[in-house]
Formats: C-alpha cells, sequence, structure tokens
C-alpha cells in the first residue's frame, strides 16, 4: 500500500511516495512545454515508483471552478480547461486529493512542530503562503483563503499576474527581482541588499498577520526563501521598526521541511485522506 505526494511547482515536479516505511523521492525540472509533454514527465517519475499507490496528495496552485476544472494557472497555461483531478487520477491510476502549496505547506509546518498558531510564507517561482489559527487551517467563506501572494503591498508596484500592481508576489518573486536588479536567479539568491530588501517587505507583512491572527510563528520557506542569506533574523529584526510600542510579535524561522514544505503537505493529505488539522470555514 503506497501513498503517492506530488508538488506540481513552476518549474519543477517533486515527487514522494512511501511504502511500508520506505520513502522513493524524486525532484525533476519541469519545463513549460504542454500539458502533454508535463503528464508524460509525470508518467516516466512515476515509472520507477511502486504501483500499488491508493491515494495521491497533490500540491499546486491553479485556480478551479466549481466543476473542478482549471481556469487559471500563470505557470501552466496550456491546462486551463482540463479536469484536474480526473486528468490527474488518469495518469496516476488511483484517487487524487487536490490542496493549495501554500495551505498545504502551513499544515505541514504546523503538525511537525505541534504549532497551533502558525503562518507560512512560501518564496519560489512565485509567493504562497497558509495560516493555521488555533489549530485550525483557515479556509475562508469560499474556501480559498490564505493567498498572501496577492496581498495588495503597493499600488505603485510592479503588474502582478493576476491583473492587479503591487501584490506581494510581484515584488518578491525571482523574476520580478531580476527585473528590479538585473541579477541572474543565482545572483539573487547570494545578495545581500536583496536579502534586505525582501526583509523588510516580508517584515510589514508579518506585523498585518500579527493585527489579523497573531500567530505565534511564521515560517518562511520556498527555494528562494531559503536560499536567501540569513532571512529570518533580517524579517524578524525590521518586523520590530514597523510594530507599535507593546505588540508582540511572532518568532520568524526557516521552515522545518525547507524548500519541501509544500510536498511534506501533499504527503500529509495523501496518507490522511484530509489535512489532519481542523477545518475553520466561514457559514
Amino acid at each position: 500500500m503506497t501513498f503517492l505526494a506530488l508538488d506540481i511547482g513552476g518549474t519543477k515536479l517533486a515527487v514522494r511516495a512511501v511504502k511500508a516505511g520506505r520513502t522513493w523521492e524524486r525532484i525533476e525540472p519541469w519545463p513549460r512545454d504542454g500539458v502533454e509533454s508535463d503528464l508524460a514527465l509525470l508518467r516516466d517519475v512515476l515509472t520507477a515508483l511502486p504501483s500499488d499507490v491508493v491515494r495521491a496528495g497533490v500540491s499546486a496552485a491553479p485556480t478551479v471552478d466549481s466543476e473542478g476544472h482549471v481556469t487559471a494557472w500563470p505557470s501552466r497555461p496550456s491546462w486551463c480547461g482540463l479536469d484536474l483531478r480526473r486528468t490527474i487520477e488518469e495518469t496516476v491510476g488511483a484517487p487524487v486529493l487536490f490542496g493549495d502549496d501554500g495551505t498545504l505547506a502551513a499544515v505541514a509546518e504546523a503538525e511537525v512542530t505541534g504549532c497551533a498558531d502558525l503562518v507560512y510564507l512560501g518564496l519560489g517561482t512565485g509567493v504562497g503562503g497558509g495560516v493555521v489559527s488555533d489549530g485550525r487551517l483557515i479556509r475562508g467563506a469560499w474556501g480559498n483563503a490564505g493567498e498572501l501572494g496577492h496581498l495588495p503591498m503597493d499600488p505603485a508596484g510592479p503588474p502582478c499576474r493576476c491583473g492587479r500592481a503591487g501584490c506581494l508576489q510581484a515584488l518578491l518573486s525571482p523574476e520580478a527581482l531580476s527585473r528590479r536588479t538585473g541579477l541572474s536567479p543565482k545572483e539573487l539568491a547570494a545578495s545581500g541588499q536583496v536579502a534586505a530588501f525582501v526583509a523588510d517587505v516580508l517584515a510589514r507583512v508579518v506585523v498585518l498577520l500579527s493585527e489579523l491572527v497573531q500567530p505565534s510563528r511564521v515560517h518562511l520557506g520556498g527555494g528562494f526563501g531559503v536560499a536567501l542569506p540569513g532571512l529570518p533574523a533580517r524579517v524578524e529584526e525590521r518586523s520590530l521598526a514597523w510594530s507599535r510600542r507593546g505588540h508582540r510579535l511572532p518568532a520568524v524561522a526557516t521552515a522545518v521541511f525547507g524548500a519541501h514544505a509544500s510536498l511534506a503537505g501533499a504527503m500529509v493529505l495523501a496518507r490522511t485522506g484530509e489535512t489532519g488539522l481542523r477545518q475553520s470555514r466561514s457559514a
């Protein structure tokens, strides 16, 4: 009996399979060559894994309609119009459960730390997030709360793929920072100046979150977030400058699962058939 986790990112595919205490894992570059090429790579990866998959958890960041069809997916535009669950189930050959990448990362981080009030912020190809409050995964009235990458930070800022300007993602994604600085992705990750800018923006987000939901911890993940030098300490320091006097701030730390928190959350979904947390949803 095998449980399968997939994390479909903007530039990579991460796969983990667990069977009787044994774990298989592969991380592959996933170019944006179209849905048929995408599925061919997935099938190729699955051939090296046990075939008796009973359930798969999938972490991804598309927008889907009420019938499960993809309506928007900036990093995978060729998937628009597809029935996402059916497409993946036919490829995997097992029932599939989906979750937002940032939300599942928050679930995994809360589970491993036992923290009842935690916010996850992931900086990768874009910016994702999820909120756990009082042991509950916050989903909101329409089920997709926690889209922290689309917090409006600067109305005069650069355009975001969502159609607005100045979203957090439009400021802090590697693509946006490369345009701003002229640096390559590798150079961005090594730049103290870039880390200082990212920390200043994230500090405002941390203070905003502390006013709204009062998390005790904020975990920073994603490939880019983990790579930036000393980011958690920088964010904590800058948060003090933005906070009001006497207001307690959350601890800021690197995600326990590092750049793979979303994959860990997808495995929680596969293993339990749910997020493993109480779920809060507005009436």
